[in-house]
């Protein structure tokens, strides 16, 4: 299966959170952020896989 392919606006907001992410000093705002993506990647997760049931249904 091939990888799905960034756009370049995503690849810009990824480097512009990154730096972010970088320069932060502030533990509690990297802890946020970390959870923030947990529960980012299960919902995307959640959505996949609803997707991929509603596609067998048809």
């Amino acid at each position: 299966m091939d990888p799905i392919a960034l756009t370049l606006g995503q690849k810009f907001e990824i480097e512009k959170f990154s730096r972010e992410i970088d320069n932060s000093k502030d533990v509690q705002k990297l802890r946020d952020i970390a959870k923030q993506l947990l529960v980012s990647w299960k919902q995307q997760q959640a959505a996949t896989a609803w997707v991929i049931q509603q596609a067998k249904e048809l």
